[in-house]
């Protein structure tokens, strides 16, 4: 077979967050008591958090510092019981198909990834569910200190997998740029669309990759497409 590895995005590719309870910013706010204008002003930006510059917790205690507002230990180990607890849900409620698309690629011999970009909180219930054991690599953007689109998070995933970057497919919903990241790397991109078909605005399909609406079409294009 001419593909020997497919690489998955987390977020609305393999889980989704719609339709989930998520704990906001604004309730964040709330129980630190600070407001969410002056909150702002000092959240670091997710590509800090992503990348592993800081933590979740660090981040809470940083606003804290610049807002000059005092938060104890029971409070803060509150707020990232909230948070970690609420973006585990997503792995409680996944599309059915994922899983049978899952069983149907192992049993086709098929190696499996994820690239997630993430910060440490929001995949801490990925080692704890179902979902995680079909996975060979999971590769998160905090860890590895290395974020989507940048071509060497894919080379380190082919690598890890075993499987030259032109074997290997990515499947994502295509947020940030992940999908022209994993063309410039060598791999064949495909976009994702069963989740964010669900959303009230939905996505655009993105030029120059092919677009799929259910996860089973995957396995219709490797039958099609994936003999040497």
């Amino acid at each position: 077979m001419k593909y020997k590895a497919v690489i998955f995005d987390l977020f609305e590719t393999l889980v989704t967050e719609w339709g989930h309870k998520k704990y906001t910013k604004n309730e964040m706010c709330s129980d630190l008591g600070i407001a969410r204008e002056k909150f702002d002003m000092f959240w670091p930006e997710n590509e800090k958090r992503y990348s592993g510059e800081i933590s979740f917790k660090d981040s809470i205690l940083s606003v804290c510092e610049k807002c000059g507002k005092k938060i104890d230990d029971s409070r803060l180990s509150e707020i990232i019981d909230k948070r970690i607890r609420t973006k585990s849900l997503c792995f409680e409620s996944i599309n059915p198909d994922v899983y049978i698309l899952l069983d149907r690629l192992k049993t086709m011999g098929l190696r499996l990834a994820i690239i997630s970009n993430c910060s440490s909180e929001e995949v801490k219930g990925i080692r704890q569910s179902k979902i995680y054991e079909y996975f060979d690599q999971v590769i998160l953007s905090y860890e590895v200190k290395m974020q989507k689109p940048d071509v060497r998070i894919y080379e380190e995933c082919s690598g890890l997998l075993g499987a030259a970057v032109e074997n290997c497919i990515f499947v994502g919903d295509g947020g940030s740029d992940e999908l022209q990241g994993a063309k410039l790397a060598g791999m064949k991109a495909i976009q994702a669309k069963w989740y964010t078909n669900q959303l009230p605005h939905k996505c655009d399909n993105i030029d120059g990759v092919l677009t799929v609406e259910k996860p089973l079409d995957i396995i219709h294009f490797l039958e099609i497409n994936g003999k040497k």
